[in-house]
């Protein structure tokens, strides 16, 4: 497209009249070490959702960002949107800098800053990540799954993160749940885990409950929460969550390992067709599979299928690419396979 090229110099001179501006196209993390005296600052990234709430389309933009790519863009998005009245600062803040003109520095949020490279991700950006921040996951269990699940989530920013296990940390744990330290041996885990968590990010809002999840207590936290990450390890507390999350028809994320395989999926319970664990795996009454105490796990498997779940969260919170909805991904580190195998609902499930 067609568009006006202008010196730093021109643009600095321009922008002392009232209708012009400099519109500053960066991250929030680079305005925050300075920007050309009196810009605006918009991120190329939130052009399209704020440029018309933010702007108008009757004063004169002076567009820059660091070097001259980025507001190119700019220019293409705010023509598309109707602005007609743009410059292009071609050399950008670096020849700003360079020719020692005015800076302001302006205050930028510690949220901005934290989620940038969110806001910058092309098919997420902002609204993604305000959706995360508004949700609130419910986690059963704080050991080898829900560690590294635990820790991303709160690292991505989810709001609201409640976590239930009744277990304290012991020195055979720390070769997989990595959550916890040495010096957590004999803390509650869900006490361990809140310190890191808070440590980590302390805008989230952390709960714990030190407790076996049971009939006593599973509906009232289901239903409270907007998903479910399964990460405990006997199928009695599997089917308990699976039943009360199609109860409430709440997603779940299911995981489970044995020895170097992982298996992960995800219940959206979206409608009354969609299939459930007992689809996927019908009860066999007396049958309880080996666990990690007495066969063994690789110590980065649950870490591996904990950070899968966060993944599945993430995007079925936030509206973003594809799930793991009627597929089981089964990964298996001693051979390096990764496959997918699709299932359907059972009509003959009882539960249904």
């Amino acid at each position: 497209m067609k568009y006006y090229l202008a010196t730093v110099d021109e643009a600095l001179n321009a922008c002392q009249d009232e209708e012009c501006f400099i519109l500053d196209v960066r991250t929030a993390a680079e305005c925050a070490q300075g920007v050309a005296k009196g810009a605006i600052c918009l991120e190329l990234n939130d052009i399209k959702l704020k440029a018309l709430s933010q702007l108008s389309k009757n004063k004169t933009y002076y567009v820059m960002c660091l070097s001259g790519q980025r507001s190119q863009q700019a220019i293409d998005e705010l023509t598309q949107l109707g602005f007609i009245n743009l410059m292009h600062i071609e050399q950008g803040y670096q020849q700003w800098q360079k020719q020692g003109l005015p800076i302001d520095k302006i205050k930028i949020s510690q949220h901005d800053i934290r989620y940038n490279r969110h806001h910058q991700l092309q098919g997420f950006g902002r609204q993604a990540q305000d959706k995360l921040n508004a949700a609130h996951i419910l986690m059963i269990g704080a050991g080898g799954l829900g560690s590294s699940a635990a820790l991303y989530l709160t690292a991505a920013g989810i709001g609201e993160l409640t976590i239930i296990d009744d277990d304290r940390v012991e020195l055979s744990n720390l070769q997989r749940q990595i959550i916890h330290s040495t010096k957590s041996i004999g803390q509650h885990k869900v006490k361990s885990a809140y310190e890191q968590l808070n440590a980590l990010n302390p805008d989230i809002k952390i709960n714990t409950l030190v407790a076996r999840l049971d009939d006593t207590n599973v509906d009232e936290l289901i239903k409270n929460c907007d998903l479910v990450i399964d990460g405990s390890d006997n199928l009695t507390t599997r089917y308990l969550v699976n039943d009360n999350c199609l109860k409430y028809k709440k997603p779940l994320v299911y995981a489970a390992v044995y020895q170097y395989e992982a298996q992960i999926s995800l219940f959206t319970f979206k409608d009354s067709h969609c299939p459930c664990l007992r689809c996927l795996f019908p009860e066999t009454t007396g049958f309880e599979p080996d666990n990690c105490s007495t066969v063994g796990v690789l110590g980065v498997v649950p870490g591996l299928a904990g950070i899968i779940q966060a993944s599945e969260a993430i995007k079925i919170i936030s509206n973003v690419g594809q799930v793991l909805d009627s597929q089981l991904l089964i990964c298996d580190l001693l051979d390096n396979s990764f496959r997918t195998i699709k299932y359907k609902y059972n009509p003959d499930c009882d539960l249904h």
